[in-house]
């Protein structure tokens, strides 16, 4: 036994349960949607198990509306009857295996409420003799399809893998690939062989132009001497014409630096100047300023005193026409009272003596506005006079400023001449410069190139006083170079070359005979190996073939399990035949059989495989998938008689009635209620 409780926390539609597997078949059924599968699956989760991995994002299986999901196996480790547990590290009848899921997808293992890593838990599940990977250990929903669905040559790879035999395949690959070595290095030690007999036919040619080669080198060596010490003559040459070059470079260089001088007194001279008349600018400026104030402030008291003139001979010529009016009042009264009764002496002396008041306040305030409008002409005139002296400083200023601006203008071009100048020589001074350090560096080129060609001429020979130009001996060498590059392929070793050659070819052949013999050796081994795979393949089959026979007569059928191609072990498969009701036997396909005929057939094929994997638990989710009772009762059946003498667990996903029979067979009753999943163990 593997499993002894499971512990499901906010997993999918489970809140919190605890369920008790015991020895033998634990049946899980209940309604479509309960949570069957999902309790299978916690324990694959739990388990570490790839393909639920692959399937599933493990944050997806977390309960809706939580954070945090965790499934925890209760493992048997109790003392077995050797005395000794299954994992001895763990001094404990029970091993606490969890795992936690996380919303943000994390989630990590636990061994004992402790952190471990899922290697850990793959070697823990290890030592109990359990591989969570095997896909004939748990049979997921949709297994049978997916195992029918695929070609023979995967059907037959599956298989091997499940029961550990793909070793016997790796093998037989193995050594075809070997062979395959071999063959290859076979093909290319006699293409070897072949160019070697090409080779040494063109050494045994090349020998007899080795004489004319060696004669045409000698004068090539004669010629490069020569050239060597003619290259070394025109280095002399062009190293003195570049010290002339360099020694009229420096004197422009003087020249020119004499001339910066010259130029630098004058920008300084021009600079002077130039803040000089600056300063006389800004002391004229200020001068006009106060003469253009003086005019403004004169011209303003000007027009306030008109304007107040103006208002005074308003005033004056108001009081003459009123006195003109009332003189002409006062002449027709007095002519009118001097016709009328001499009653009115007394009204017209009255009148008379009004007449009198008036003229003499007309005179005194007459005399006061003649007295302002005198004033106001005097202040004009003085005004007038001082805006004209202010109008004849603001000209003198203005001619002066002029004069100075002309000045300043001279001089700012005498400044800019000089510093146009100064840039340009600057920069004339510059590239001669630049122009020297370059001749300098050539010249260094030019000396590190002489002393080179010296020891390069002297390594060639004795100077060589030459009388011919370069041109000449370079093109004798270029003749005589013409006519070696054809014998360029002539080596200098062809006789040693040739006897190489022949003990190569020699070898060669002997390697030859050696290869032939490790492929006869291979290709042996690779029947032995293959001869081992077929009969291992076919002891299997054999097995398999007999319990899925049986199981299929009951189940009023016949049928086997054949080996297609099984001579080539790259296109070996795996075929089921079955014919069910007294039908004649046929490859089982979706166009031949009904869907719960070929379901029902390859489930019996995966029970009856499954008993050659040992293992203390298995799982089967709806082996009955569009089984009829009869069915579904004869494959529970079989399960239950495969458990027989074992205490290892079996636990099988149904939602059909309970059909299983017999002992050690527990019903696990799941049911939703309102979205939860609750489980209900029947003993």
């Amino acid at each position: 036994m593997l499993i002894r409780e499971v512990i499901l926390e906010n997993f999918m539609s489970y809140e919190y349960a605890r369920v008790p597997l015991k020895q033998g078949v634990n049946v899980v059924c209940g309604p479509n949607g309960a949570g069957k599968s999902s309790f299978l699956l916690g324990i694959c989760v739990a388990l570490g198990e790839t393909y639920t991995e692959r399937s599933k994002r493990l944050s997806d299986l977390i309960r809706w509306g939580q954070d945090r999901a965790r499934i925890s196996l209760l493992l048997d480790n109790s003392v077995r009857e050797d005395g000794r547990r299954p994992i001895p590290r763990f001094d404990a009848d029970v091993i606490r295996l969890t795992r936690n899921l996380r919303r943000d997808g994390r989630y990590w293992f636990e061994l004992n409420q402790r952190g471990a890593q899922k290697y850990e838990v793959m070697d823990l599940l290890r030592g109990l003799g359990f591989d969570p990977n095997n896909m004939l250990i748990v049979m997921h929903q949709n297994m049978p399809e997916q195992f029918a669905s695929v070609s023979p040559q995967e059907k037959l790879r599956t298989l091997e893998t499940a029961v550990g035999y793909q070793s016997f395949r790796s093998d037989v690959i193995e050594a075809k690939r070997k062979l395959s070595g071999i063959l290859s290095e076979e093909e290319s030690l006699n293409q070897l062989l072949d160019r070697a007999r090409e080779t040494l036919s063109y050494w045994r040619e090349q020998n007899e132009r080795l004489q004319e080669k060696r004669q045409l080198q000698t004068r090539s060596l004669f010629l490069q001497r020569e050239m060597a010490w003619s290259r070394v003559a025109e280095l002399e040459r062009t190293l003195r014409r570049l010290e002339q070059e360099v020694d009229r470079a420096d004197a422009d260089l003087y020249a020119a630096e004499a001339e910066m001088e010259r130029y630098g007194k004058l920008v300084i001279d021009a600079q002077s100047e130039l803040s000089r008349y600056r300063a006389e600018w800004s002391d004229l400026l200020e001068k006009r300023i106060e003469y253009e104030r003086t005019v403004g402030v004169c011209e303003y008291a000007i027009t306030s005193a008109k304007e107040q003139l103006t208002q005074v001979d308003r005033l004056l010529r108001s009081w003459r026409e009123r006195r003109r009016r009332f003189e002409m009042g006062a002449e027709a009264l007095r002519a009118k009272l001097k016709e009328g009764p001499t009653t009115l002496d007394d009204y017209f002396n009255a009148l008379s003596e009004i007449e009198e008041t008036q003229t003499e306040a007309y005179d005194s305030w007459h005399s006061e506005l003649a007295a302002q409008r005198a004033e106001a002409e005097r202040r004009i005139e003085s005004l007038t006079r001082q805006l004209n002296e202010a109008e004849a400083g603001v000209a003198d200023v203005a001619e002066e400023m002029q004069l100075l601006r002309a000045r300043i203008d001279e001089a700012n071009d005498k400044y800019v001449e000089g510093r146009i100048q100064m840039a340009l020589l600057k920069d004339r001074r510059g590239r001669l410069k630049q122009r020297i350090d370059e001749l300098r560096a050539e010249i260094d080129r030019c000396r590190r190139d002489l002393n080179d060609a010296e020891a390069e001429a002297l390594i060639r020979g004795p100077r060589i006083d030459t009388g011919r130009p370069s041109d000449e001996i370079l093109g004798e060498i270029r003749k005589i170079s013409g006519i070696l590059l054809g014998l360029a392929d002539v080596s200098d070793e062809a006789e040693a070359m040739y006897e190489s050659y022949s003990r190569t070819f020699k070898e060669l052949q002997e390697r030859v005979e050696q290869v032939r013999a490790s492929r006869r050796e291979v290709m042996e081994e690779i029947e032995e190996r293959t001869r081992r795979w077929l009969e291992v393949t076919r002891n299997l089959l054999d097995q398999v073939n007999s319990r899925y026979q049986s199981l299929l007569a009951r189940l009023q059928a016949t049928g086997e399990v054949r080996l297609v191609n099984p001579l080539d072990i790259e296109e070996a498969g795996l075929e089921l035949y079955v014919g069910f009701r007294g039908a004649q036997q046929s490859r089982l396909d979706p166009y031949t059989h009904s869907g719960g005929e070929r379901s029902t057939a390859v489930m019996a094929f995966l029970l009856a495989l499954q008993q050659n994997v040992l293992s203390p638990f298995r799982a089967v989710d709806e082996f009955d998938l569009h089984m009829d009772p009869k069915n579904r009762e004869i494959v529970s059946d079989f399960i239950v008689s495969t458990l027989e003498g074992s205490d290892d667990q079996y636990l099988v996903i149904t939602p059909s009635q309970v059909t299983f029979r017999g002992r050690n067979i527990h019903i696990i009753m799941v049911h939703k209620t309102e979205g939860v999943s609750t489980v209900r163990v029947v003993e």
